[in-house]
């Protein structure tokens, strides 16, 4: 099909009310098919058709129909595919071009669970908390900080793009290993842009200084076993923070860090914190991709930069491999290049953490949440009285007339005062003629205000469906005129919403494994729960082991060769106590000092001072 194809006939330019009036006076006989043709300006053979179909649905319903062609929830004619029953290509191209405010974009992948959790009461939350502490502490943009921690590798996660000749079906580039060792980075600076020296742990038994040779200025390697940060590792960074912030009890900081063991299940770290003054926010968990700058802002650049410099240093060294120990030197130039002040206070801003805009994130944000909503039944609302429930229940509709708002409030208020029964569903006609008869027979038999009979009729006004819109309502050069609410518009509008629903899921039951919060965790309370919870942890892993030494002892008691063994020593025994007696009548029977058994009663060898 010719894109961009401009129609070149009338052909189709008719109306449908025009070809339902050219129907009617033909059957009715007031014309002939000629005469209606020219007069309603409709094809005249067009109308042939619709006149044989018409009169055959008369004899068969005593009603008389004209169809046309229609599909959809709008009820407008398009030109789909009702076989696949979805628009084309050349539809979807046209339909950018008449909104140019939309455009096609790559999405993120993005967890069911981060989907989930970031929604509008867990931000809000958030941000109470960071307000709180805000105005408590005063705090200035050079005494906020965040922290993170990425993986790199000698093989990067990110690929630079390259230029190659069409055509050719793969693409490669050269890397230094199939898979490469990770190694974590400590990452932390200021809403100020202030960028404290990276930490690094490398998955090892001791640590090498050669590994950290022409390293980013200031940074320090550490080891692990896994190459993973723990709760040590990250109380020594926490310790060489405090000193690189300047942070004292009468001078506090705020860190901003994510919900990891090793961060809030520290309780030295939370007594070292509180020591020196460092206020500890923790994000709620699965939101950091939205709330935590360092993933926001930071992470990406940094590791394009890396991948940059990867490039550099095998273009510059061809034949050579990168191994670990040309890790440091490599990532310290593309911390330097990633490390800028725009980046941070950039950073700081998309978040809302600084400056402070608790309303940085809009509804399509928490959209992803909306399919994890669990309606609640009827049966589950609290109970309230008759007045309370019309007032909920009217005021999720939406307000087409403004003006008719106090006399329908009034209405409703006067007709829950006249009745106790429950509130049932009442069904109210369209027509006039149908509201008329009612408001009147209402007023006859309760003599009820005037108010309230205007109400009434107005009142299915206000709460019909509007008529379906299409997508070209207004010209597109008028952007900002354009209507974004069904009240605002003089088409009626359909939302995609009402169209295609978003999933809505079914209410389970949850695991019995606590989920982390966000928390000011160097406050008392959080500090006071978490040393309960260590030591339950800690009664529970004795009560353990106690139970596995009872049940290794059952176990042994009923195992044949240990108690022959046991049977065995005990004879032993004896016998050296006879021969003891018989060699030396004198020797003393000494108590122990610990069980108060006596010697010769003991079958066991003792050993003096």
């Amino acid at each position: 099909m010719v894109r961009n194809y401009k129609k070149k006939t009338s052909r189709g330019d008719w109306s449908e009310e025009s070809m339902k009036d050219a129907v009617k006076n033909v059957i009715e006989g007031k014309t002939g098919y000629k005469l209606a043709a020219k007069s309603f300006s409709v094809p005249q053979t067009t109308l042939e058709r619709k006149v044989k179909l018409a009169r055959e649905s008369l004899d068969k319903n005593d009603r008389m129909t004209v169809k046309f062609k229609t599909s959809g929830k709008n009820n407008k004619r398009h030109p789909f595919n009702n076989e696949k029953e979805e628009a084309g290509k050349d539809w979807a191209l046209g339909f950018l071009k008449r909104h140019p405010e939309l455009s096609i974009r790559q999405p993120e992948s993005t967890s069911s669970a981060r989907a989930a959790g970031f929604n509008k009461q867990v931000v809000d939350q958030f941000f109470n908390f960071l307000g709180n502490v805000y105005d408590e502490h005063h705090l200035t943009p050079d005494r906020i900080y965040i922290c993170d921690e990425t993986g790199i590798s000698v093989v990067p996660k990110t690929k630079s793009k390259i230029i190659a000749r069409k055509g050719r079906k793969q693409v490669g580039a050269i890397t230094s290993a199939e898979r490469g060792t990770t190694i974590t980075v400590e990452i932390c600076f200021s809403a100020s842009g202030n960028f404290m020296p990276p930490m690094m742990v490398y998955p090892r038994k001791r640590m090498d200084p050669q590994l950290m040779i022409n390293a980013a200025p200031g940074a320090w390697g550490v080891y692990s076993d896994s190459g993973w940060m723990t709760s040590e590792l990250f109380l020594d960074w926490f310790k060489k923070f405090v000193k690189f912030s300047g942070a004292t009890p009468e001078h506090s900081v705020l860190l901003l860090l994510d919900g990891h063991s090793t961060h809030t299940k520290n309780i030295d770290l939370i007594n070292e914190a509180r020591t020196h003054g460092v206020i500890i926010l923790c994000f709620p968990p699965h939101t950091t991709h939205r709330l935590q700058v360092a993933d926001v802002a930071y992470m990406r650049p940094l590791s394009t930069y890396y991948d940059h410099q990867i490039m550099a240093w095998l273009c510059s060294n061809p034949g050579m491999t990168v191994t670990v120990r040309q890790v440091a030197e490599i990532f310290g130039k593309a911390f330097i290049q990633a490390s800028t002040m725009s980046t941070a206070v950039n950073g700081f801003k998309k978040c809302g953490i600084w400056p402070y805009d608790p309303t940085v994130f809009s509804e399509t944000d928490f959209a992803p949440s909306l399919m994890t909503d669990i309606q609640l039944n009827v049966s589950d609302a609290p109970a309230s009285d008759n007045s309370s429930l019309i007032m909920e229940s009217s005021s999720t509709e939406p307000a087409t007339n403004n003006q008719n708002a106090p006399i329908i409030s009034e209405a409703i208020s006067v007709a829950a005062t006249l009745t106790d029964a429950a509130v049932t569903p009442v069904t109210v006609e369209t027509e006039t003629l149908s509201r008329l008869d009612t408001a009147a027979s209402i007023s006859a038999s309760t003599s009820l205000s005037t108010n309230l009979v205007t109400a009434l009729t107005v009142l299915p006004n206000t709460m019909s469906t509007p008529e379906p819109g299409c997508s070209y309502w207004l010209d597109n050069s008028d952007l900002h005129e354009r209507p974004r609410t069904p009240q605002q518009s003089i088409f009626g509008v359909v939302s995609p919403q009402q169209i295609m629903p978003f999933p809505a899921t079914t209410k389970t039951s949850r695991s019995t494994r606590k989920r982390g919060k966000t928390a000011v965790i160097t406050s008392s309370p959080y500090k006071n729960e978490l040393e309960e919870t260590i030591k339950k942890k800690e009664q529970a892993e004795e009560d353990k082991q106690r139970k596995k030494g009872l049940r290794e002892l059952k176990k042994s008691e009923k195992d044949p060769a240990t108690k022959k063994k046991r049977v065995t020593k005990k004879k032993q025994g004896a016998k050296n106590r006879s021969l003891n007696e018989n060699s030396d009548s004198d020797i003393e029977n000494t108590p122990c000092l610990y069980c108060k058994g006596l010697y010769l009663d003991s079958n066991e060898g003792w050993a003096a001072c």
